[in-house]
């Protein structure tokens, strides 16, 4: 049988002058026969000099499974035909064992794997002709549908308006039915407030939210052009108002500041407080008004 051809590959690094010489081990102790194979003369070399993988990887400048791998005649898990012959080598120097039987039980090795592989290589398989067909048509409907999904997505960003939800919003809002209205009640009575405490008193649904004059004018009113939601919290955190307020009407809201104001479809809300105007636009987003009055 000819030689097999060589190619240059990457370099491996020679261990021989990085390792001090070790004593040839005696031929007794080692499986001599190509037939032993090349990793299993490579650990009873290592055995019998009483090393352990962990040593042969950093003598080899190798990791553990790489060793492990070479003696276990793993190749596939290895670096290529260029690289394994090196590694073997270096190996055997380190070992003090006879390189070149290595080489020759190593050729013999790859050449049945590179035999088995060729076998391996010429066997085919086919799908059935219907199941062939099934799949085409699968992958083909999923292409349709995912040009379809990008047209779509293409016609919704150039043609429909940015302002579309907002606009429906608004108009939801305008066609909320006013509250009922309640049975005519008597006024309520208005509790007697300690001093330095304030008194809120809410009145029926359609009233106007009143505050005691005693607080100091710490009082907030809104007054609606369209219908809009108003959430307001004093200033110790306790939600004192929260009420979808209609179009035409106006709420006065009174207790501890600094109190804390959402406000929906502020375009449509003003806003006084101890008797100046607050401007809602510059705190708004989206049509939702957040700050924070003191």
């Amino acid at each position: 049988m000819s030689e097999p051809a060589r190619f240059p590959g990457p370099a491996v690094p020679n261990l021989a002058a990085q390792e001090p010489a070790r004593e040839p081990l005696p031929s007794s102790e080692l499986p001599t026969s190509i037939g032993a194979g090349v990793g299993q003369m490579l650990r009873a070399a290592r055995e019998a000099r009483n090393m352990s993988v962990t040593e042969a990887a950093q003598s080899l400048k190798l990791g553990p499974r790489q060793v492990e791998a070479i003696e276990a005649e793993d190749w596939a898990s290895l670096p290529g035909n260029t690289m394994i012959r090196g590694f073997v080598r270096n190996y055997a120097r380190v070992l003090g064992i006879d390189a070149d039987l290595l080489m020759r039980g190593l050729d013999a090795a790859q050449l049945q794997r590179a035999a088995h592989l060729e076998v391996s290589a010429g066997t085919t398989a086919s799908l059935p002709h219907s199941v062939s067909r099934r799949v085409e048509r699968r992958d083909y409907l999923a292409v349709l549908a995912g040009l379809l999904l990008l047209g779509l997505a293409a016609l919704a960003y150039f043609y429909i308006p940015k302002d579309l939800w907002q606009d429906k919003w608004r108009a939801m809002l305008e066609r909320t039915p006013p509250p009922a209205a309640a049975p005519a009640a008597a006024p309520p009575v208005a509790p007697v407030a300690a001093a330095g405490e304030s008194v809120t008193v809410v009145a029926t649904p359609n009233a106007t939210l009143l505050t005691d004059a005693g607080v100091g004018g710490h009082a907030l009113k809104f007054s609606f052009a369209r219908p809009a939601w108003v959430e307001v919290r004093d200033g110790r955190g306790q939600l004192i108002f929260s009420e979808l307020g209609q179009a035409g009407s106006q709420r006065e809201i009174g207790g501890q500041p600094p109190f804390s104001l959402v406000v929906g479809n502020s375009t449509y809300v003003t806003l006084e407080y101890q008797g100046k105007m607050v401007d809602l636009s510059q705190r708004t987003k989206g049509d939702v008004a957040r700050l924070t009055v003191e």
